[in-house]
């Protein structure tokens, strides 16, 4: 789809396996298999072997896939280990921005990653920024250009007033705010911090409920990317890459853009 990145969340199995799931809940519980897979529980009571036995919840609107395709492999389809991830995404280019979403991600992931020798090709996220912090206080590295060869991200939903000194103080390379919040003023504040930006959007089920709700509110069309882009953001995490990069590739002249790669600006499916 022409992205730059690809953006995942990760969880440590009671086995410990690192796997790749979304899954459904909040922040502070998350990994819920209700919507996902048809079933009651958390990905966190599994083993990766019992996890790879669930399947996908083919109506579930957070697969951008749609219903007919999810029917249609849902043999092939299968919660994914990182390390397999990994594997797949290793020396294509793509960054991989690693969510650590679940307790306990922090070491392990550091240590896959290390053994993998993709450091160059992976960032650490998470809205629970003491793992954010483990990350600086771990790997506290720099390039001789004075950036950080361990990139991470503050995420925010609800943006604090001191949201710069928070992502400062856990030693972030990158604050990342959701789309609603997100000012000119805030992301100079940002990039005056010496941090890089990043907008995320909602899911497909949160961004058609934003759109329904809130009449200035477009579920991702162009002029919303437009809006946003003239913040001066640096990256954005979207739902739709292809419609973006249609977008930028326009402004830019040049209707012949296949790739964000050819952009002066980051995108992440």
């Amino acid at each position: 789809m022409g992205c730059d990145s690809v953006e995942l969340d990760v969880f440590l199995l009671k086995c410990g396996t690192l796997v790749v799931f979304h899954g459904g809940g909040d922040d502070a519980n998350p990994g819920c298999l209700k919507d996902y897979c048809n079933t009651s529980g958390n990905i966190l009571d599994l083993t990766a072997a019992e996890a790879r036995l669930l399947t996908f919840n083919p109506h579930h609107q957070e697969f951008a896939c749609g219903a007919e395709y999810v029917q249609r492999e849902i043999k092939q389809n299968y919660i994914p280990t990182l390390q397999e991830v990994l594997m797949d995404l290793k020396g294509t280019g793509i960054k991989i921005k690693i969510e650590l979403k679940g307790p306990n991600t922090v070491e392990p992931v550091l240590a896959l990653v290390n053994n993998m020798d993709m450091v160059d090709q992976c960032h650490y996220s998470s809205f629970e920024h003491s793992r954010i912090k483990r990350v600086r206080e771990i790997h506290p590295e720099l390039n001789p250009d004075g950036t950080h060869v361990y990139k991470t991200g503050c995420l925010f939903d609800e943006l604090p007033l001191n949201f710069v000194d928070i992502a400062s103080e856990a030693g972030a390379s990158e604050v990342h705010l959701k789309y609603s919040t997100c000012t000119p003023e805030k992301i100079q504040a940002i990039h005056d911090a010496g941090m890089d930006s990043l907008v995320w959007m909602r899911g497909p089920i949160g961004m058609i409920s934003d759109s329904k709700n809130y009449v200035d509110v477009g579920n991702e069309d162009a002029s919303m990317y437009r809006i946003i882009m003239a913040t001066g953001v640096r990256t954005l995490c979207v739902n739709r890459p292809d419609r973006l990069i249609d977008i930028v590739g326009s402004a830019y002249g040049n209707d012949k853009v296949k790739s964000i790669f050819d952009l002066p600006i980051s995108t992440i499916a």
